[in-house]
């Protein structure tokens, strides 16, 4: 009886959480629309089309493993859609694609990863790293928790637990002057949350989001799914923007934006499409795939202005 109580208090206070109207900022990098992922292998195929003057397209599959906190990366370039071995352009293989976002100087580079690492991951230590190299400290979650509530949620969790769910008497959710009951209802009802400052919801192309104001960049986030929609950065010499469309169930689970458009520091526009997502138990090591497609006869080393 106690552990389906505990139950019931902590679905209590999960949804408490789930339904506070003003999002984090932590919460929102969280990538939350997102479902668990299956396995610790992830791949994602996709198709780079240049919008500039001398337009072309490149495929390409990003090779996600995850060990731990650790994400390692294996980017491989194809000419051409099959993806097959023979057609191999461009291989690339880090061990730790947090560090590497980190050494990464070109702004667009590590902007582009730190979003894909948050998509294809659930993780938000990619994008984070990128706005803190920008001088941005994200605000976390637990600096601006609501103490009082929590301290309200406890107390009904103790109540629920010594009375054996058996009711309301004594129930710090119930007591019995109507004024202070209003009180402690309008409590209970209030955001987990303190709002943060940086936080508001602004319409957008007709569409409410969620904006994040983080000085030299803003995010943008849908309204009820807090999916990732679009990051603006700018400095005096350069404008940055990646923009997310049409999220999909490619693999019945987990969702990817079908369309990305990226503009980088030179004004380049390109358009991502996503192709494939995979999510698997790895059967092999990323390291050792690396070591067997660097084999590949004429590999290039020039990439589009965003790709490691």
């Amino acid at each position: 009886m106690k552990m389906l109580i505990s139950k019931i208090a902590a679905t209590l206070i999960i949804s408490s959480n789930a339904f506070a109207s003003v999002p984090t900022e932590e919460g929102l990098l969280r990538n939350l629309s997102n479902a668990d992922l299956p396995g610790s292998f992830i791949t994602v195929k996709m198709m780079m089309q240049s919008l500039n003057e001398q337009e072309r397209s490149d495929y390409v599959r990003l090779q996600l493993a995850l060990e731990g906190g650790n994400v390692s990366i294996l980017q491989t370039i194809y000419t051409n859609g099959q993806m097959l071995n023979s057609q191999v352009k461009s291989v690339k293989y880090f061990p730790d694609l947090l560090t590497q976002i980190k050494r990464e100087k070109a702004p667009e580079k590590s902007l582009f990863y730190g979003v894909m690492m948050m998509l294809t991951t659930n993780r938000s230590q990619g994008i984070e790293a990128f706005l803190e190299k920008n001088g941005v400290a994200i605000v976390r979650s637990k600096t601006i928790l609501n103490e009082d509530k929590m301290r309200l949620l406890r107390a009904y969790r103790t109540h629920l637990v010594n009375s054996k769910g058996k009711g309301d008497a004594g129930s710090p959710l119930n007591p019995e002057d109507p004024k202070s009951k209003e009180k402690i209802l309008d409590l209970f009802r209030s955001n987990t949350f303190k709002r943060a400052k940086n936080v508001e919801l602004v319409k957008k192309d007709n569409e409410f989001m969620w904006k994040v104001d983080w000085k030299s960049a803003q995010g943008f986030f849908s309204n009820e799914e807090r999916q990732f929609r679009a990051i603006d950065y700018s400095t005096g010499d350069a404008q940055i923007k990646l923009e997310a469309s049409n999220y999909l169930l490619f693999n019945g689970t987990n969702e990817l934006p079908k369309y990305m458009d990226m503009k980088d520091a030179k004004g380049s526009l390109y358009k991502i499409q996503v192709l494939g997502l995979d999510i698997k138990r790895a059967d092999k090591r990323l390291s050792d795939t690396y070591e067997e497609l660097k084999k590949t006869p004429g590999l290039e080393d020039t990439t589009n202005s965003f790709l490691f």
